[in-house]
């Protein structure tokens, strides 16, 4: 099969993205001079944007992957919040999931980023769940969006706009659901009869109070898992080690190719994003492992958070002949 009839079979489907959204602040700038109040450095701050992120940044991957994203959050009713239906507007994306609650704040996560070096982070948000009535009004909103056959995508940042009670409604809308899920900690063993679990490595050894980084504990606690929660099919993203696979067929841990590592923010994104179709198309495991490391390491050498290209993405994939996998 050619790899651009991959993309032709899932055109223009509705993806509908569940998460916590937040506003990706930029400071760009350089160091000359150390202070003279403490022992910390002086950035000069040369440019400064912002960019959508979290959740919004899976919805401009499906985006950019050619299906159609109708993004479900929360945001706050502030300057933030503005700046981030905005930047929705920009970027082309559907706002009736948006809810604006004025009890909440919008999650901004500045980066001082300088000669291409992430040097500080500074976040301003608030992660408590959200009140009862919001959280209402957001289920039904939801609802209101979803169709039968349906691609849903959890994007969990622990911000609290996910908690059980929403995950268990939202699942039992229809037993037509396609299910994927980036979890976090906080909620991550009440995501029970997944399609796709799409951890990385932290948050699995976490999740099982466990430091052992080998690929043997990982097969064992990984079936551990999917036992436990009925996980179809579970992948574990290793970094710069590449992933891991765990399914009915089998257990895979696939490499990746060494590359220039300049940025990771927004590499889960594009990975859960770019997973969660071609599971759903049922694909061959190796095909799957070796796109998703692919679109990974292509993520990580750029700057800053950002979509997929899909054009990049085939040409990459088809200058390393990964269509035999097909």
């Amino acid at each position: 099969m050619n790899i651009n009839k991959v993309f032709d079979k899932i055109k223009g489907k509705k993806v509908i993205i569940i998460g916590d959204s937040m506003v990706d602040s930029y400071v760009l700038g350089k160091i000359n001079r150390k202070s003279p109040e403490a022992p910390v450095p002086i950035v000069h701050i040369q440019k400064e944007e912002i960019k959508l992120g979290g959740a919004a940044n899976v919805a401009l991957n499906i985006q950019s992957l050619g299906m159609r994203p109708i993004l479900c959050s929360v945001i706050g009713d502030d300057e933030d919040g503005k700046s981030f239906i905005k930047l929705c507007k920009k970027n082309n994306l559907e706002t009736e999931g948006i809810i604006i609650d004025n009890q909440r704040k919008t999650t901004n996560k500045k980066r001082v980023i300088v000669n291409k070096k992430h040097i500080l982070r500074i976040d301003n948000e608030e992660t408590n769940y959200l009140e009862s009535d919001t959280r209402e009004k957001f289920m039904k909103n939801i609802e209101k969006l979803m169709s039968n056959n349906q691609i849903i995508i959890f994007q969990d940042y622990d911000k609290g706009v996910i908690e059980k009670k929403l995950i268990e409604k939202i699942k039992n809308i229809n037993n037509n659901l396609f299910i994927a899920v980036d979890p976090k900690i906080r909620n991550f063993f009440e995501y029970k009869n997944i399609d796709l679990f799409k951890p990385n490595l932290n948050e699995m050894l976490n999740a099982f109070q466990s430091k052992d980084k080998s690929i043997k504990n990982l097969t064992i606690i990984s079936d551990e898992l999917r036992s436990k929660n009925n996980v179809k099919n579970l992948m574990i993203t290793l970094s710069n080690k590449g992933l891991v696979i765990n399914n009915n067929k089998g257990f895979i841990h696939n490499k990746i190719q060494k590359k220039k590592i300049i940025d990771v923010s927004g590499a889960g994104d594009t990975v859960i994003s770019l997973a969660t179709i071609l599971f759903y198309l049922k694909l061959p495991e190796k095909f799957i492992a070796e796109m998703c490391n692919l679109a990974g390491g292509i993520s990580c050498m750029s700057s800053g958070v950002s979509a997929i290209n899909l054009k990049e993405l085939i040409e990459n994939a088809e200058r390393n002949n990964l269509d035999i996998y097909l």
